[in-house]
């Protein structure tokens, strides 16, 4: 994914969390050695506006003051040596932050003022303390009195300048305590607002959704929970894709929905494997569209969903396309109680040219996980994903199938938390279903009548797409943004008028299985 640049004489909003939003402060100790490494390399480099350190993720603004690659580096000797110093510490391994710490380029002293306001309020907002004004591990105490325990240098003349004077800046952090949308212009797209939800939402601590949620004992809503679980879910799966690709890079892109909600987009393109794919995020609400109310046979009706939908177009007709999707719904009356909700999702591949064993390598992975929670599920499951991907008008399979399952609702046997363990852990189960094949794949050779073959499949995929999916009708019936929702097309296909294979030959043979969908366990 692309990053801001650091450049000199500019502002930006650093922040990150840590890895699947784990602790990257464990004590007070390490708090202050963080700050003292800080202090060590931002040094004639960084300036420091505000901070404030949390649990399991921080905010700090700053002022750049020399060029971009020794300010990037700057950052990257920090996070490197604590995060060695922390292993080291609780003797473990593997990362503690995210793949890249976020940066946003501040774009005026408006946005500047109210990111300040954010960061030093942050403690209180999320309940790690009952005054921000005596949160030890923030720089608003620095502005109150001349404290010697932390060591960060703060340019606190140039921080009260901007408001003013101190009763100002005072009168302001106070006014706008919890309410971070409020009387002020403030955009929070980007940092707080990861999904692209207006900042009216964002003021209610029960729908935070974004990364910074605190380590407490609060107990979360479902829809909240869950949408916390794609969001890291997400970077694990794109951090992976580009690790096997070794060339191309996720572009990330934040959306708003004008009618409540919004999502975060993430492309790849031209890579050594990957031709073209997408790892989406949505969270979306408001009232139900006249549409879909009669689809769902309701009146008068709001609506709250998220999901994380994928797909991957690969270069090598010898390595499938997979689709995956994991989504949450939830349906309220006028009054705002909830009526109805369920979970849904599935996976499933979609091979050009046939090898058994990575069918039965998907099937496995995708039965283990479900035998974890009931035998019943994979074989239910197998067959409405045949059911469901099943061109119609051609009589044919999309692929070899995989789970398709939805409106999975409270039972006598399975609670929604229950349904939430088990469409999580098919989620935590791709990447060991689809990597696999990739890497035994991505290298073989292939003619051009091979990728003509694969171009001509590939129509029939983007057929079922527009003619039948529901995820792309719900879309486009809910005026999501029609760029992520048109992301699952691959950008080269071919329909040939009446085209049949050759008799005898690997691509007949695909045909034939995918007439009659096959127990592949």
């Amino acid at each position: 994914m692309k990053l801001e640049k650091l450049e000199k004489d500019h502002c930006y909003h650093i922040y990150n969390r840590g890895i699947n939003s784990g602790a990257i402060f464990k004590n007070d100790e390490n708090k202050r050695y963080f700050l003292k490494l800080a202090n060590k390399y931002f040094s004639g480099k960084i300036a420091i506006l505000a901070y404030c350190l949390m649990d399991n993720h921080y905010h700090i603004a700053v002022r750049i003051t020399t060029d971009e690659k020794r300010a990037t580096q700057a950052f990257s000797n920090l996070f490197n040596a604590y995060a060695k110093a922390y292993n080291n510490r609780f003797k473990r391994t593997g990362s503690l932050f995210e793949k890249h710490f976020k940066r946003i380029r501040i774009k005026d002293e408006t946005y500047l003022r109210n990111l300040i306001v954010y960061i030093h309020t942050n403690p209180e907002n999320h309940g790690a303390s009952n005054d921000f004004q005596d949160f030890t591990f923030s720089s608003y105490p620095d502005f109150l009195t001349e404290r010697k325990t932390n060591p960060l240098k703060i340019e606190k003349e140039e921080v009260v300048a901007l408001f003013g004077d101190m009763e100002n800046m005072t009168y302001v952090h106070r006014k706008n305590l919890g309410n971070l949308g409020g009387d002020v212009d403030i955009d929070l797209q980007g940092f707080e607002n990861l999904a692209g939800l207006d900042a009216e939402n964002l003021a209610s601590h029960e729908d935070h959704s974004d990364f910074t949620k605190p380590l407490t004992n609060k107990p979360e809503h479902l829809k909240d929970r869950f949408y916390n679980y794609i969001q890291n879910l997400q970077n694990t799966i794109t951090s992976k894709l580009e690790e096997i690709d070794e060339k191309a890079t996720f572009k990330e892109d934040i959306w708003k929905r004008p009618e409540g909600g919004g999502g975060r987009t993430r492309v790849i393109e031209n890579g050594n494997i990957f031709e073209k794919g997408g790892v989406n995020i949505s969270k979306v609400h408001g009232e139900l569209p006249k549409s879909m109310q009669t689809y769902f046979g309701v009146e008068d009706a709001n609506f709250f969903a998220c999901g994380l939908s994928l797909v991957l177009h690969s270069k090598n007709p010898m390595v499938p396309t997979v689709h995956a999707n994991w989504r949450y719904f939830e349906m309220y009356d006028k009054k705002g109680n909830m009526v109805d909700q369920w979970f849904g999702g599935g996976q499933d591949l979609t091979p050009y040219y046939l090898f058994n064993e990575d069918a039965v390598h998907f099937h496995s992975v995708c039965k283990k996980t479900c035998d974890a929670h009931s035998p019943e599920f994979y074989p239910t499951y197998k067959k409405k994903c045949d059911d469901y991907f099943w061109n119609t008008h051609r009589n044919e399979a999309r692929g070899v199938g995989g789970l398709f399952f939805d409106y999975c609702k409270k039972t006598e046997t399975m609670a929604m938390s229950d349904w939430y363990d088990f469409v999580t852990e098919v989620g935590n189960s791709f990447l060991q279903a689809y990597i696999p094949i990739v890497a035994k794949r991505k290298n073989l050779a292939y003619t051009n009548k091979q990728t003509d073959w694969q171009e001509i499949r590939r129509g029939r995929y983007v057929e079922f797409n527009l003619v039948h999916d529901k995820g792309t009708l719900f879309g486009l019936r809910t005026n999501g943004r029609i760029e992520s929702i048109l992301m699952s097309l691959p950008p080269h296909v071919q329909w040939r008028y009446d085209h049949h294979p050759e008799k005898g030959s690997e691509e007949e043979r695909l045909l034939k299985v995918l007439k009659k969908p096959k127990e592949w366990i």
